[in-house]
């Protein structure tokens, strides 16, 4: 399948698998549209589904050839790199650092960011503004 739609189901701290942190870490929680064919991503609201594209959360996507990690170059602002943990048909996970809480100038910790397919009530469709060119 050339795209798919994930939704963020869990946010885990460190080594620690025993909590889900998802609500403390709204900056990395979302639905994600991601199309492997043009390489282009669009993230989504999870409450709302409007597009979070305005603000960075659209842009080009890709996997290191190892597929150990993976960069996305937003349209606007800051390229991420992940490392790669599970990438399977049923679920993407990546962790990278950010700072504890989300706060700024707290310390930076490990997190582990779990997706899985959104089978959600909403169609989530790329918009016009975060359309491949």
């Amino acid at each position: 399948m050339a795209e798919r739609t994930w939704i963020t189901t869990a946010v885990y701290e460190g080594d620690d698998r025993s909590r889900n942190q998802v609500a403390r870490y709204p900056g990395v929680v979302g639905i994600s549209l991601w199309d492997a064919c043009s390489n282009r991503f669009e993230y989504f609201d999870p409450a709302t589904c409007r597009s979070r594209a305005e603000h960075g959360g659209a842009g080009w996507f890709f996997f290191t050839g190892d597929r150990r990690h993976q960069h996305t170059v937003p349209d606007a602002g800051t390229p991420l790199r992940r490392r790669v943990e599970v990438l399977t048909a049923s679920e993407f996970t990546y962790s990278r650092q950010v700072p504890h809480g989300m706060r700024e100038g707290a310390p930076l910790v490990t997190v582990h960011v779990v997706h899985t397919p959104y089978a959600g009530p909403w169609q989530v469709r790329a918009t016009a503004s975060a359309a491949s060119p």
